[in-house]
């Protein structure tokens, strides 16, 4: 996969008021800096820096990464759902990169 893809799971369906789990799983290197061994050159970090959970284009929660967290992090967080919507995340790194990924649940 390349670096930024991304899996996002909630489930199909919940009731009204349920808390249910939003999974993710994204692919990066989350490299730290680093010397090249031949040259000796400083290679600069490569990191997720931020992601947020948007809930039908509401911020439901930011989370603030950095060199600390794994590489192809699995992330995993509880949200009460109300009305059926579109669960979007959106995440960025410290090259530039930004990307996003959306499920849809219906809530009964």
């Amino acid at each position: 996969m390349a670096i930024g893809a991304g899996i996002l799971r909630v489930p199909k369906e919940a009731k009204k008021g349920e808390v249910v789990r939003v999974q993710m799983v994204i692919t990066h290197p989350m490299s730290p800096p680093r010397k090249d061994p031949a040259t000796g050159q400083e290679i600069p970090p490569h990191t997720l820096t931020k992601l947020d959970l948007l809930f039908n284009d509401k911020l439901v929660s930011t989370i603030n990464m950095g060199a600390g967290v794994s590489a192809n992090p699995f992330i995993a967080i509880a949200l009460k759902v109300e009305d059926s919507g579109v669960v979007k995340i959106v995440y960025e790194d410290n090259k530039g990169g930004k990307w996003e990924k959306t499920a849809d649940i219906k809530v009964t």
